[in-house]
């Protein structure tokens, strides 16, 4: 037998008053009864939005008619992917083709560390991650890559909304562009990575485990994501 693999776990918490995206429904955990001595049932409910925290987006989330999270194959949930280090490109700044050129042929997928998970209690959390661009888009399809996982809210640039006090950074047309090329190709996207920063100098690539939720007919959902080095 080989070595044992050590497992890191790259899901966030999910608690009242995490960040969400601005617009979403905030999470809420409420207790329905509480047990106060062995024997006695303790019930909780939980209320949220499909991208809440970490998740995965299904290619019905932005692609109409196609497939959703319960119809994702199982084994496009495992693969092998690269750890990319991002952190030095400043917030708000776009990841390019160039960036990740040295990563495409390395495997199955790519695990983004941009740096803004560290700043998940900031207001910056919400609205400056570093973002793939168009070009970054079509450089990750055509390699035949399999995953793309980002620590940031969202794999594509902030693009405004409504009421948010920040100004966009990318236009809807760029947000919409990115994600139906990754998801048009077949590339399992997650998106609210927690704790890519153990990895970083230490593992270049990981086994990747993607756990969503299988709930039916659902763009998205909130996923357990661990890693084996």
């Amino acid at each position: 037998m080989g070595d044992a693999k050590q497992v890191y776990d790259l899901s966030c918490d999910l608690y009242e008053g995490m960040p969400v995206y601005f617009g979403d429904e905030p999470f809420r955990l409420s207790f329905l009864s509480v047990g106060h001595a062995p024997g006695e049932v303790t019930l909780s409910k939980v209320e949220a939005g499909s991208h809440s925290g970490t998740h995965i987006d299904a290619p019905l989330h932005f692609i109409p008619g196609a497939a959703s999270v319960d119809q994702i194959d199982p084994s496009r949930l495992v693969s092998r992917a690269t750890i990319v280090d991002m952190s030095h490109k400043p917030l708000g700044h776009p990841i390019t083709a160039s960036d990740l050129k040295q990563y495409l042929d390395k495997s199955e997928g790519l695990l983004i560390y941009t740096g803004i998970s560290r700043l998940r209690k900031r207001d910056e959390y919400l609205h400056l991650w570093p973002y793939l661009d168009r070009s970054a888009a079509d450089a990750i399809a055509e390699a035949g890559v399999r995953l793309v996982g980002v620590d940031a809210m969202s794999v594509s640039g902030w693009p405004g909304a409504p009421g948010a006090p920040w100004p966009p950074l990318v236009s809807a047309e760029d947000v919409a562009y990115v994600h139906e090329r990754l998801l048009g190709a077949g590339i399992l996207v997650v998106e609210g990575l927690c704790g890519l920063e153990q990895l970083i100098g230490h593992c270049d690539e990981v086994e990747a485990i993607v756990a969503p939720i299988k709930v039916r007919g659902a763009e998205a959902a909130m996923a357990r994501v661990l890693a084996l080095c």
